[in-house]
């Protein structure tokens, strides 16, 4: 059953102290944001000035939150940018794939034998972002797109910045470099902030609060799965949306972290990969899928992309399975919608046709609706399933899900999704 039966209970004991408690932890992240964006916009300080001041900043919120943890963090930091300086300097080539391997190492050697499980668990998140912003750096100087190796004071500025230290999200350099350039004040920014705020509290209400109180203990297992894959996409969304306010308190303009509308309501799984996280998709696109499609090919490459995206949260069963599922789902929906989008002549792609395609059945032609609309049932249904996964009650969640916690989730589903897929790759073959 619910542990409240009335809005009143709901608000007096779970969205008051929700919200009193998350206040607590936010407070600095957000103040220190506004500090490091007044000092330096404000007046216009010298660049290297900049720099220092975004990483005190962000040292200060990221002690505050992480503690002697953040020694995990500083280690990352050093060893990345140890094999960043040396495949630079020495070997002046492969500064990305090396820098990567070093992550890798760094977090495969911290999951299995270095760190505590349970502190480790605690900055995944952050430990993903640093990742991301040398790995970048590392590619985009093998790419030519950053024309020089940034010194180490605009690299500690970059990796520590306050607003995107925490939870993200991932910037390029080229783009934190803004923070050197005049702002335009107005207010516009200031509703901006709000809007951004208010929006991910409302989401962490809904996953922790009201979810819970819709759709209480004793609905059926199907009803269960449909409100803890519910639930965890809530908290997600209060996490983009809060990574997007305190990247714009520190001065960043860094567009839309998340869409909701298009997971909650999905036209295909491979919109829900798009916008589940748009700066991550866009450096998994870049960084991994690109380099590897090279020389793995497309379904491979495809593979590699969510196998490199699931070590990079964590070992973690849970995670890799739901990864390395959707990679799967992804492939067959997006090969199958294509080979029915060539029988019917219609717009039914995973991605949205332009608006002056070949196809003879536009989107609002009978036959497109119908396929665009089963295939959109369809993602609701395998989001359900696969959501299942992150249920916020298992005593596991804290030092992460074991494989048999993972598979036992699913099989009280009968595997249905993953067999629904199966009957998909079938008829893609046969058609």
């Amino acid at each position: 059953m619910a542990p409240w039966s009335s809005v009143s209970e709901v608000y007096e004991y779970c969205v008051v102290p929700t919200v009193s408690d998350s206040s607590l932890h936010l407070y600095s992240l957000l103040a220190w944001s506004l500090v490091f964006l007044l000092t330096t916009r404000i007046v216009r300080p010298p660049p290297w000035l900049v720099h220092l001041m975004s990483a005190v900043c962000g040292g200060v919120v990221t002690w505050g939150l992480f503690g002697p943890r953040c020694s995990y963090m500083v280690c990352l930091v050093v060893t990345s940018g140890t094999v960043l300086a040396l495949s630079h300097f020495v070997l002046k080539s492969c500064r990305g794939p090396l820098t990567c391997v070093a992550c890798v190492i760094f977090l495969i050697a911290c999951e299995l034998w270095w760190a505590d499980p349970v502190d480790w668990h605690s900055i995944r998140g952050p430990q993903m972002i640093i990742l991301m912003k040398m790995v970048s750096v590392a590619f985009d100087l093998d790419s030519s797109s950053l024309p020089k190796l940034p010194n180490l004071l605009e690299m500690v500025g970059y990796i520590v910045n306050p607003g995107t230290v925490i939870f993200g999200p991932w910037v390029s350099f080229s783009s934190y470099k803004k923070v050197l350039q005049p702002m335009s004040w107005n207010l516009r920014l200031l509703l901006g902030v709000i809007i951004r705020f208010t929006v991910s509290i409302m989401f962490l209400l809904l996953s922790t609060c009201f979810a819970m109180w819709v759709l209480p203990d004793s609905a059926s297992k199907w009803g269960l799965a449909f409100r803890d894959a519910f639930s965890f996409r809530s908290s997600h969304y209060f996490v983009s949306y809060l990574s997007e306010t305190s990247a714009y308190l520190s001065g960043l303009d860094v567009g839309e972290v998340s869409r909701p509308s298009q997971i909650e309501v999905p036209r295909s799984l491979v919109e829900v990969v798009v916008y589940w996280n748009v700066p991550m998709h866009y450096w998994l696109k870049t960084y991994i899928f690109k380099p590897a499609r090279n020389w793995l090919g497309i379904f491979w490459a495809i593979l590699f992309t969510y196998s490199m995206s699931s070590l990079f949260h964590g070992l973690n069963y849970q995670l890799a399975a739901v990864l390395l599922s959707l990679g799967f789902y992804t492939y067959v929906e997006h090969s199958l919608r294509v080979k029915l989008a060539s029988i019917f002549n219609a717009c039914v792609l995973a991605r949205p046709c332009p608006e002056r395609c070949s196809h003879q059945n536009k989107k609002l032609s009978q036959i497109a609706v119908l396929i665009n609309v089963s295939f959109s049932v369809l993602a609701v249904f395998h989001l359900a399933y696969l959501g299942i996964m992150f249920d916020s009650n298992s005593r596991e969640q804290e030092s992460g899900y074991s494989l048999t916690h993972t598979l036992s989730k699913w099989a009280s589903l009968s595997y249905s999704s993953h067999w629904i897929i199966f009957v998909c790759y079938i008829m893609y073959v046969l058609i």
